[in-house]
């Protein structure tokens, strides 16, 4: 068995009162002015509030947990320029951050040609980059042909037909690569280099301190959306190891996103209220079973079973997060567009799990308390990152159950580097794997047979099914895209997967922002960064 962890992210934020702890921090660095556009726009336009009744005004302090070298989310993979993203650049389409549903972005609509194999998307007139110039149809072609992501191979064909109508013709309808059109920030496409790009969203860059630690954000007034109710903020990235000392010294209205075990902070004479968002990360920790023929011997159908049946579910998720976390059933949140809300993760039935070994033929032959297969000892091994706690605490307990068992299985902690040689190389029992969960149900990497290429995919359980393969080929296929009839094949796919169990979906880890009580608006969610609606964030002092 193999326990690896991967990075990369409708259940409601949920406010917990806590409070920070005392500690000591330096001074924040001096602010260096970035240069200047050359390019002055004249006559900015006046932006409204989307509720000019809530308060307006004042500078929110901001913690980003990580530390880009660039500003640029094309080039530059951060967590924090993740979350910051939202704030400088805009995106053709937007997601729902609950449900993964698309919703309008800088595109005030989209629709599709009757055979589904173009999506024209219709902009709103005048639409600027930060610095003023015109963003118009072509500038947006411009921008993702510069970009060369991959997704965007799906499309032969990206065009302007006018100054607000761009259209996008498909080599092939894939409705996941419309998806990464509201994952994917644009920037003018001379600047898709440039460590500092402009962008178009609702503030843009006025400092960028030296040592690439603090900004200063101010509003874009050229901004499309309504007018964001703070003049502006000040952006600090830290280290995870820097957050008790940041909260003690009171640097911060909001600071995240924390992971579990992390956000913990105690109470102290000078400290402020903080109210703790909550909400499940778009990560799926889950075991998986080695379908490889070299391993159906020792990992029979039965076993597989039995060992679903081994695990406490509930009582791992206590253990290792202490809670803080949200059980799956499937491979898709709860919430989710897509996700079927019917199923239910396999009950702790260690009785059962017994007898199912048993007709395995499994018996202890030579009294030494252990179960033996032929007349061998069946042994299993739980192989793991060694540099990360909770891969560790997760490979030691699913250990503790299978030996409950009978089963002779030991934990075996592995370098990074190892880890991923076993799992390319499919050199495994079981896997535990953590993997980042996109807002499009897709899942195609993961299960279909065209991945379950030993070196190189990473259908890393050498799962193969041809009847999942066709419902996997249809659900990014739908002419329209329409999220009704893909949910239903997606629908069909769990299901699947719920019956054959190539894997046992164990858990989602929580995320957490802590923000100071005088700032307002916040609603993070799994599918878009905690700073998705910057523009409704207020503060209200006094509270």
């Amino acid at each position: 068995m193999l326990l690896v962890g991967c990075e990369s992210p409708s259940t409601a934020a949920t406010p917990t009162p806590i409070s920070e702890a005392t500690s000591q921090v330096s001074n924040p660095p001096t602010l260096q002015p970035s240069t200047p556009p050359t390019f002055q726009p004249s006559n900015p336009p006046t932006l409204q509030p989307s509720n000019p009744s809530l308060p307006q005004g004042g500078i929110a302090a901001l913690g980003l947990v990580g530390q880009p070298d660039s500003l640029n989310p094309i080039t530059t993979n951060d967590s924090a320029l993740r979350e910051l993203t939202p704030l400088l650049f805009d995106t053709l389409l937007h997601v729902d951050p609950n449900t993964a549903q698309l919703q309008p972005g800088l595109a005030e609509s989209w629709s599709y040609s009757n055979d589904g194999k173009k999506v024209v998307f219709h902009l709103p007139a005048g639409l600027k980059w930060g610095d003023g110039r015109p963003l118009t149809a072509a500038s947006i072609a411009a921008s993702l042909k510069a970009t060369e992501h991959p997704a965007l191979l799906a499309f032969s064909q990206i065009s302007a037909l006018d100054a607000e109508t761009l259209e996008l013709t498909f080599a092939r309808i894939d409705c996941a690569a419309v998806t990464t059109l509201a994952q994917l920030p644009l920037l003018p496409a001379s600047a898709v280099l440039e460590p500092i790009p402009v962008g178009s969203g609702p503030f843009k860059i006025a400092e960028w301190s030296e040592n690439k630690r603090t900004l200063s954000l101010t509003g874009n007034r050229h901004y499309s959306g309504p007018a964001p109710l703070l003049d502006g903020l000040t952006v600090r990235f830290i280290a995870e190891d820097e957050v008790d000392v940041a909260l003690s010294e009171g640097q911060f209205d909001a600071i995240g996103p924390l992971q579990p075990k992390i956000h913990a902070q105690t109470g102290s004479p000078k400290s402020k209220i903080f109210t703790e968002l909550v909400y499940p990360a778009p990560q799926m920790i889950y075991l998986a079973i080695n379908y490889a023929p070299k391993n159906t011997e020792a990992v029979a159908p039965e076993v597989r079973e039995a060992l679903l049946l081994a695990l406490d579910r509930p009582a791992l998720l206590a253990e290792v997060l202490a809670g803080d976390g949200q059980l799956l059933a499937g491979s898709l949140l709860p919430g989710h567009w897509a996700a079927q809300a019917d199923l239910t993760w396999p009950a702790y039935d260690p009785k059962a799990a017994r007898s199912l070994l048993r007709q395995a033929g499994l018996r202890d032959e030579d009294g030494d308390g252990w179960l033996d297969q032929d007349g061998r000892r069946l042994e299993l091994f739980v192989r793991t990152r060694g540099d990360k706690a909770l891969m560790q605490d997760l490979a030691w307990l699913a250990s503790s159950y299978y030996r409950d068992l009978g089963l002779f299985v030991r934990a075996d902690l592995m370098s990074f580097t190892d880890t991923v040689d076993r799992l390319f190389k499919h050199d495994f029992d079981m896997a535990v794997f953590s993997w980042p969960l996109t807002p499009d149900p897709d899942q195609r990497l993961f299960w279909h047979s065209s991945e379950n290429t030993t070196g190189q995919g990473l259908n890393f359980t050498s799962y193969d099914n041809p009847a999942l393969d066709r419902l996997l080929d249809r659900a990014v296929a739908v002419p329209g895209c329409d999220s009704e009839q893909r949910a239903k094949i997606y629908n069909e796919i769990q299901e699947t997967l719920a019956v054959e169990r190539p894997v046992d979906f164990l858990f989602a880890p929580n995320r957490h922002i802590l923000v100071e009580t005088r700032l307002h608006g916040l609603n993070p969610g799994p599918f878009a960064p905690f700073t998705w609606n910057v523009s409704e964030w207020y503060l209200q002092e006094g509270e």
